[in-house]
């Protein structure tokens, strides 16, 4: 094989890589592409979460705070009727 046969083979095996090459990074950089919107779409996701999650708190502690109240409500009121209870059993 001639010295140009050589070269000439040698530059379609580097054009032949360079496009396989070339579609590995295009590939790449779709895969890359995709992975960036999956992610902008699961920080939209962690961030309604977040939100979610700060609005749950917020409605717990003021459920419980009812709650409180309610409970001391209702032990003031036992409270009062067993002392009127025993009022009216000392009385007797």
């Amino acid at each position: 094989m001639s010295t140009d046969q050589g070269a000439a083979a040698d530059v379609v095996r580097w054009v032949k890589e360079g496009e396989r090459l070339f579609g590995l990074v295009l590939q790449t950089l779709q895969r890359q592409e995709a992975l960036s919107h999956e992610n902008e779409q699961l920080r939209a996701e962690l961030e309604a979460a977040r939100d979610e999650l700060g609005y749950l708190r917020a409605e717990r502690a003021e459920a419980a705070a009812t709650l409180k109240a309610f409970a001391e409500h209702v032990t003031r009121v036992a409270t009062i009727a067993i002392e009127r209870l025993g009022a009216r059993h000392a009385g007797r």
